[in-house]
């Protein structure tokens, strides 16, 4: 599995461990949000949901008869949708409307409890109803007046009220309009007045009255405050919502939420009342609208009903004209007659000149349409035709057996000559008759309407005007009719829309603050917050906390892990190897003896990034572990810079010791010093020299090696950090292991670059990490780690 991979997601059972380690974070958190959640429970005013239902009828604007007399003027009638009804619900106009008929909603009443939540500051603060305070402000209508600012109101002894406002600013407005009259600044008001009087003050002018029956509140404060009526309307918008039941469905739903019942339940039913009224309103105005009208036209239709009729009457007299539409009825009845009998003689005599060209032209009838069929009656023509045809036939039944000679077919060519020849000129006299009938009938057509034509102008005049009046009489009576119905729907006009349900309350209780809600928010608070905290100080810690870390920044093995030891263990441990940390280093001292090829003769170098990562207490432990173990044993204090070897083994004070020795001052005998540990000696840094990099640079410092290597079977060396000095470098060379110390929670990942390189680079060899002041306990890798130490060496 990929380190860097595991390090990107959320380990459950490691987030778990962090918390039970953390438990005090935690449960400070769940306490502070539980005390949090039980004060806005106190503090929060309470909200009340209200409903009301209310059906929108038919939709359509007008009564009934205004709605047929548009459709009979060919007027569209624009019936409103269900989205403009809602939205003329949640519209300005319609909640100014409806606040302009609740005028006590312009004082807001409010009272501070005697409560020890506002021991120090008055937090808990709850608005009330009118009718459920000791008393009754009346603002003085048209008047400016302070709004926006508290005004206390306090009831004295006698019964007087001591009014009482200050703030930094405020703004005077009209009450009824919202306009702005002027702001004002450092507001100072501090009256007294009786009941029932008016207070006059330069920004407050106002009556306060009792309201029998309520009383205080033991020592609680109470105040007003004066809202004007468009930011009342723009406070009840905002609460306000409308909803269809259905998409199909009339029925609407009109919701509102507010700290005052009582004012919420008076706004819904005040606004389905507004929009009532609206309603009929509206459908009246119509109603006026179209009797308007109707009279308009009615006036207009009676005047030229009356031109009509006098100008109709005024010719008749001059004229003496009575009656011209039976004559002229006639007249066009013969003269229709006439066309339809000239038509007819034309289609038979197109029929005779038809026949007599095919009998010119054609020997056989067979094909010949029947002039029966033609609607020609003639019983001579039609026997002559049929005869022609018949004999045509027997002779085309001839023509199959016999020849041209044969006698029967030679009397049949007789007879037929002989009937063709008598068709001939029966055809020629109908045509002659027929065009002859024709003249006739187009001498007729000529007449008949010569005659209309030469009716007088006067009698279409007469037939004009008598029209008009009709025409004006019909209309006249039609609006009469109209006017008549419009003034009966106007009289008992009424809404389609109607109240289902008045203003109810949901639910037995205000809606929010919800404590099981809020108390549920707090937990959920309560924990993700330290949860949240360790997790974001966990991504980005950039310090060592286990292996892993190590894992994803380099693979350098890991020779073991340290346990935290106090100040008091660490200077115990020489003498007294035993608890976590003694196990720690006998552990590592396994580890490096196996990993190390089991080499007798080593030359291990312990060193660190910077300094307090604890690696001189590494390398004066395992030293001294290594001679526990029956190996002779010698700790080298190479940091010349900073020593403090000679205080893990209470050594006294000595100027003689390493530096002394390769500066040639002192014999090795004279730097070697017995650490109190059998098998264990010493060889600390004696005087701080100026000049420690040219000292381990010299040639007896590999002469001292070669020989510690012949008298020791272990050389630890305590050599300088590598972060910040080069001396490390210098010795490199003579090591055969060198072990790396990191401290938990305290070695920046970033510091491992340096020796990270080198180890890839191949440029050290056999180098292991230790893991120094692991809190086992504290941390989820090792977490197993305390009970296995106390369980395996027990005894």
């Amino acid at each position: 599995m990929d380190p860097q991979a595991a390090s990107d997601g959320i380990d459950l059972h490691q987030l778990l461990f962090r918390i039970r380690t953390r438990w005090p974070l935690v449960v400070g958190c769940l306490l502070v949000a539980f005390a949090c959640a039980f004060l806005y429970l106190q503090v929060k005013a309470p909200v009340y949901d209200f409903k009301a239902t209310m059906m929108l009828g038919s939709q359509s604007s007008g009564s009934k008869q205004a709605q047929e007399l548009l459709k009979l003027l060919e007027i569209k009638d624009k019936s409103v949708k269900m989205e403009d009804e809602i939205g003329m619900v949640t519209s300005v106009t319609m909640v100014k409307q409806a606040m302009e008929r609740l005028p006590h909603f312009t004082t807001a009443y409010y009272v501070v409890p005697d409560t020890w939540v506002n021991a120090a500051f008055p937090l808990k603060k709850r608005e009330q109803a009118m009718e459920m305070s000791p008393f009754r402000v009346t603002p003085t209508p048209n008047v400016p007046q302070l709004t926006g600012v508290p005004i206390r109101i306090d009831i004295l002894p006698d019964g007087r009220y001591h009014v009482q406002a200050d703030a930094d600013k405020g703004e005077l407005k009209n009450l009824q309009t919202g306009a702005l009259i002027r702001p004002v600044t450092n507001v100072h008001i501090n009256e007294t007045i009786h009941p029932g009087t008016e207070l006059k003050h330069p920004l407050l002018t106002l009556r306060i009255d009792r309201n029998e029956g309520i009383a205080t509140e033991g020592n609680a404060q109470y105040f007003v405050k004066l809202v004007d009526k468009m930011t009342l309307v723009g406070q009840h918008l905002g609460r306000l919502k409308v909803r269809a039941t259905d998409q199909e469905s009339h029925i609407i739903e009109l919701m509102a939420s507010g700290p005052v019942p009582k004012q919420q339940e008076q706004f819904l039913d005040t606004l389905m009342s507004v929009m009532l009224a609206n309603e009929v309103q509206d459908k009246n105005r119509v109603g006026q609208r179209t009797l308007d009208f109707l009279d308009g036209e009615i006036a207009k239709m009676a005047a030229s009903r009356q031109q009509s009729a006098q100008d109709l009457s005024t010719f008749r007299t001059n004229r003496g004209v009575v009656n011209v539409d039976a004559q002229s009825s006639n007249r066009v009845s013969q003269l229709t007659n006439l066309q339809l009998e000239r038509a007819r003689v034309a289609t038979q005599r197109k029929y005779y000149q038809n026949m007599l060209s095919y009998l010119r032209n054609n020997r056989s009838l067979t094909q010949v349409v029947s002039p029966a069929s033609m609607g020609i009656s003639d019983p001579v023509l039609n026997n002559m035709v049929l005869q022609l045809a018949d004999l045509s036939s027997q002779k085309a039944a001839l023509g199959v057996n016999a020849s041209n000679d044969n006698p029967m077919v030679t009397v049949l060519d007789e007879r037929m000559k002989t009937t063709r020849e008598a068709l001939n000129q029966i055809l020629t006299n109908l045509l002659h008759t027929s065009d002859i009938g024709l003249k006739d009938l187009d001498t007729q057509v000529n007449q008949v309407r010569g005659d209309l034509n030469r009716l007088p102008e006067d009698e279409r005049r007469l037939a004009i005007l008598q029209s008009k009046s009709d025409f004006n009489d019909k209309n006249y009576n039609f609006l009469l009719e109209k006017r008549t119905e419009a003034a009966i729907a106007l009289a008992t006009n009424s809404t389609d829309k109607k109240i289902v349900d008045h203003a109810v309350m949901q639910g037995s209780g205000p809606s929010s603050p919800k404590p099981l809600f809020v108390g549920l928010i707090a937990l959920l608070s309560g924990l993700i917050i330290p949860i949240g905290l360790l997790l974001v100080t966990q991504k980005v810690n950039r310090r060592i906390q286990g292996k892993e870390d190590l894992a994803r920044v380099t693979d350098i093995p890991l020779l073991g892990v340290v346990a935290h030891a106090t100040n008091a263990e660490k200077h115990q441990m020489v003498h007294e190897p035993k608890g976590l940390v003694a196990e720690s280093f006998r552990s590592i001292r396994v580890n490096l003896q196996y990993l190390s090829g089991g080499l007798e003769k080593k030359v291990i170098g312990v060193t660190s990034s910077v300094p307090g990562e604890g690696k001189s207490f590494c390398a004066v432990n395992l030293a001294a572990e290594l001679a526990h173990s029956g190996r002779r044993v010698i700790l080298v204090e190479t940091d010349l810079r900073q020593p403090t070897m000679a205080s893990y083994f209470k050594l006294p004070a000595s100027d003689k010791g390493l530096a002394t020795y390769l500066g040639g001052l002192t014999t090795f005998e004279d730097s070697v010093r017995p650490s109190g540990v059998e098998r264990l000696d010493v060889m600390t840094c004696g005087l701080v020299p100026p000049n420690a990099t040219e000292l381990l640079e010299t040639p007896r410092m590999a002469e001292l090696l070669e020989r510690l290597r012949a008298e020791y079977d272990y050389i630890v060396l305590d050599t300088p950090p590598v972060g910040y000095v080069a001396e490390y470098f210098v010795l490199m060379r003579f090591l055969d292991a060198n072990i790396y110390v990191v401290r938990q929670n305290y070695t920046d990942l970033a510091l491992l670059s340096q020796i990270n390189d080198l180890h890839l680079e191949k440029k050290i060899k056999n180098v292991f990490l230790v893991i120094n002041d692991v809190h086992f306990a504290k941390t989820y890798e090792y977490r197993h780690r305390t009970k296995s130490y106390s369980y395996g060496y027990s005894h």
